[in-house]
């Protein structure tokens, strides 16, 4: 099977015909640093005189305007990650260097997994076929016929349904672990505020974030990206994968497609989900509490 690792490096040989050189423009990242240090004015001036055309649609101008971290606040770059050795754990990944220990999950993983046999990929689509589940019915069957472990992986979580199935899952003892994009986290809290839930009593739930790449200037100021991935894992069996948050929105409005995986590919999803979480930050609601600690 190619892992991630081996996939990446296809194509890396310079006399392949189908090879890419890395694509890197110093001109962006001046006009970044522009951007960064002397705002708008700076950044249209220096692509004025430096003849080089508007590569940033306004939202990613606005997401690096608002997310600008100083360089006092000693932000570190954003680390590679190893899989642990043979007398190590199997249920994490850990940072190459770092004084902080990565998370465990520490509700239970299943073990590396034999041969699953051959990938099966059933397409879904919003709006769903008639003869189809949706996305959203699809995610709920996965979730109420879990045995094991759950992991979510979402980037915007306030879908109110979903979440209370994933409540049932954590009352019939299973592991449910979500993962939450960071700057978006806030709304998955403010949901279970409104649903009148105390994340503490769930002990078999745990709840982090992750942030994307942080990219540094040269003044040493910063931004982070986000985490966009969006995938369910049950049981380390099946992954629905796609572009559907879990909100109400795409559920009723918004036209997306997700695949459901079951098979040899599932084992890549499984890595996938250990090193973010390896990566993971603990949530902390508006009260400051930490509901991923309680047990």
């Amino acid at each position: 099977m190619a892992r991630r690792s081996q996939c990446s490096s296809q194509g890396d040989n310079p006399l392949d015909p189908h090879y890419l050189p890395p694509h890197y423009r110093e001109e962006y990242r001046l006009a970044v640093d522009a951007l960064v240090e002397e705002d708008l004015q700076g950044y249209y001036e220096f692509l004025q005189s430096a003849d080089v055309v508007d590569f940033l649609c306004p939202p990613e101008v606005d997401h690096i305007r608002r997310s600008v971290q100083l360089p006092s606040q000693n932000i570190p770059p954003a680390l590679p990650y190893l899989e642990a050795g043979d007398n190590a754990s199997s249920d994490t990944y850990w940072p190459l260097h770092s004084d902080l220990e990565a998370p465990s999950l520490d509700l239970g993983w299943p073990d590396h997994h034999s041969f699953l046999g051959p990938t099966e990929v059933t397409m879904l689509v919003n709006p769903s076929d008639p003869n189809m589940p949706s996305i959203k019915e699809q995610a709920r069957r996965l979730i109420s016929n879990a045995e094991q472990v759950i992991g979510v992986v979402m980037d915007m979580f306030t879908d109110v349904d979903i979440f209370a199935d994933l409540l049932d899952a954590a009352m019939r003892n299973v592991a449910v672990y979500i993962l939450l994009d960071e700057l978006n986290a806030h709304y998955f809290s403010a949901m279970v505020a409104s649903c009148k839930v105390n994340l503490e009593k769930i002990p078999l739930m745990r709840i982090r974030t992750v942030s994307g790449t942080t990219y540094f200037c040269r003044t040493g100021k910063s931004f982070k990206g986000q985490m966009m991935d969006r995938f369910l894992l049950v049981d380390c069996k099946a992954v629905l994968s796609g572009n559907y948050s879990f909100m109400w929105s795409f559920e009723k409005i918004h036209r997306c497609i997700a695949h459901l995986f079951l098979g040899e590919l599932v084992t890549t999803y499984d890595e996938e989900f250990r090193i973010l979480y390896a990566q993971s930050q603990a949530l902390v609601t508006e009260k400051g509490v930490n509901p991923s600690a309680a047990h």
